[in-house]
């Protein structure tokens, strides 16, 4: 059964960047870590960390005395994806749901987080969210969805720069009722 929490601790998006890189690098210290999220401050780091290791996605594996002073070596302990692929082969329809739902509630609260800000500019900050009916044979859609995921790995390893802004991009594809009405949302 998936844990929630973990699910939700992995949906933050500098939690989902450590994650990644823990995932492709063994033995990770946080140094390593501010240098891949260097606009991240260290304390704030340190949270994102201590949140893993409390809900066992990392570990500590080995200490590194270095200039007098422990480092931790984090690796990746239990990998949230594997429970999810499991709820997807196994068909568990409440997981699935208790999945998106979670994934949802994460979307929404970090849209809430960027309208609690002091000051917000959906344009200049590139904001948006659209639901885009689409009809599309298998064929079609596989050839969409591999397209998207080309352009995404062209960016995906994108290094932090004074000109990039850390950005959270989701969505969700599913086949609706012929019956019901497509229009753009």
């Amino acid at each position: 059964m998936m844990n929630q929490d973990v699910l939700k601790s992995l949906l933050n998006p500098i939690r989902m960047k450590i994650f990644q890189h823990v995932l492709m690098n063994e033995g990770v210290t946080t140094a390593d870590l501010t240098k891949v999220l260097p606009d991240v401050p260290q304390a704030s780091l340190y949270r994102h960390i201590n949140k893993m290791v409390q809900d066992e996605i990392l570990s500590v594996v080995s200490e590194n005395k270095v200039r007098g002073v422990y480092e931790k070596v984090y690796a990746v302990q239990n990998n949230p994806l594997t429970s999810i692929n499991k709820i997807v082969e196994e068909e568990d329809r409440e997981q699935l749901y208790m999945v998106c739902y979670t994934f949802t509630m994460s979307l929404l609260m970090d849209f809430g987080n960027y309208l609690n800000r002091d000051t917000i500019d959906l344009q200049g900050d590139k904001v948006g969210f659209r639901s885009i009916p689409l009809y599309l044979s298998d064929a079609e859609s596989d050839r969409f969805l591999k397209g998207l995921y080309d352009l995404l790995e062209s960016v995906l390893e994108h290094e932090p720069a004074e000109e990039r802004t850390l950005r959270k991009f989701s969505y969700a594809v599913m086949p609706v009722g012929e019956k019901e009405e497509a229009k753009d949302v």
